[in-house]
């Protein structure tokens, strides 16, 4: 009697623990990963900014359903040109859907201080090379040259998302001008980033008892679960989790 109710209690707290795991894992993504939305490996851009920019980035795919801007600083370049790398990187991220190539890229490397804004195949028509170099002129050059790469980013990026709004029929009025507001929650972080240390803690040595009951008892049958789900999570596309959809450049957009 003892045994299976101990087993029974198992398979609660385990089916528990992967309905956890299933739940989404940031809200403002105020932590360190920003998915393909931020990649600051320079570290140039201040924290505040970053969850602007993600926030921003996040809204247009939200209201358009694939539409991506990405923003990734660099330390240097190594002996590639910065529109090489763009066309690299931006593959390698994926960003916008397969389908649509709907993604864009706002490169920057600090040593040099190079800017490029590369442009997915399928919203060339919408920011032509003649466009993307005029962003970068009007917004973040200026910005630059005076040493305040914050706005740089954050007036460059608002204009990026107010030619993809233009090219989906969504309004940002009172938006991107002025600020976006945070997500639906508005936290600065997941959902396990603000639990206090001891809970973490705490809960790491439940999940490690778990499984071992569940391997004592099921054969770790529903561990394989959990982490077969995880694994289809995984491979999912772009989203609020910032994850690229797959999408392509060709080396359209401009360089300052």
């Amino acid at each position: 009697m003892a045994g299976r109710l101990l087993k029974a209690a198992a398979i609660f707290w385990l089916f528990g623990l992967l309905i956890i795991t299933a739940m989404p894992m940031t809200s403002a993504q105020g932590g360190s990963s920003y998915g393909v939305y931020i990649q600051d490996e320079a570290g140039i851009i201040s924290t505040p900014m970053k969850n602007e920019l993600y926030n921003r980035a996040v809204w247009i795919h939200q209201h358009t359903g694939t539409a991506q801007v990405g923003i990734v600083t660099v330390k240097s370049l190594g002996n590639q040109t910065l529109e090489d790398y763009a066309v690299s990187r931006f593959r390698k991220m994926g960003l916008g859907s397969k389908e649509r190539n709907d993604g864009v890229l706002l490169l920057y490397s600090a040593s040099d201080k190079h800017v490029r804004i590369e442009v997915g195949y399928g919203l060339e028509g919408r920011i032509p090379d003649g466009k993307a170099g005029t962003i970068l002129d009007r917004y973040f050059v200026p910005n630059r040259d005076e040493g305040n790469l914050d706005l740089a980013f954050s007036q460059t990026q608002s204009a990026i998302v107010k030619e993809i709004a233009a090219e989906f029929g969504v309004d940002t009025t009172g938006i991107v001008d002025e600020g976006l507001p945070p997500l639906a929650d508005g936290g600065a972080g997941g959902f396990f980033s603000n639990m206090p240390g001891y809970v973490k803690i705490l809960l790491g040595l439940g999940v490690v008892l778990l499984i071992f009951l569940d391997f004592k008892l099921t054969g770790g049958v529903i561990t394989f679960a959990i982490i077969n789900s995880l694994g289809r999570r995984g491979g999912s596309g772009g989203g609020g989790g910032g994850r690229g959809g797959g999408g392509s450049s060709g080396g359209g957009g401009a360089s300052r």
